[in-house]
């Protein structure tokens, strides 16, 4: 399965890292590489919360991710910081029902 990460350069080097489709799914790294990987790893934990706790699988939309987009862009404004995002695709293993 695959889902859209939204990428937050950090001042003092390395990203902040959010899945949209995840509700409270958020990571960082040190590089590009460990962000991805510390995402994955988040999404995987979370969408386990989520089945235990009996909650429908998420759902990505491009209206949800969109607006997630803005609302970063937002944040940064106003705390000055530079509006350079980026959005990647992350691949996501999914257990098949036997």
């Amino acid at each position: 399965m695959k889902f859209t990460v939204i990428l937050e350069p950090e001042l003092g080097g390395g990203y902040s890292i959010i899945c949209p489709a995840v509700p409270g799914c958020i990571s960082q790294g040190h590089d590009l590489v460990a962000a991805l990987s510390n995402i994955r790893e988040a999404i995987l934990l979370c969408r386990d919360v989520r089945r235990a706790d009996g909650l429908a699988p998420v759902v990505e939309t491009p209206e949800l991710i969109a607006r997630e987009i803005q609302e970063c862009l937002e944040d940064r404004a106003a705390e000055g910081l530079s509006l350079t995002i980026e959005t990647q695709e992350v691949d996501v293993e999914v257990e098949v029902a036997a």
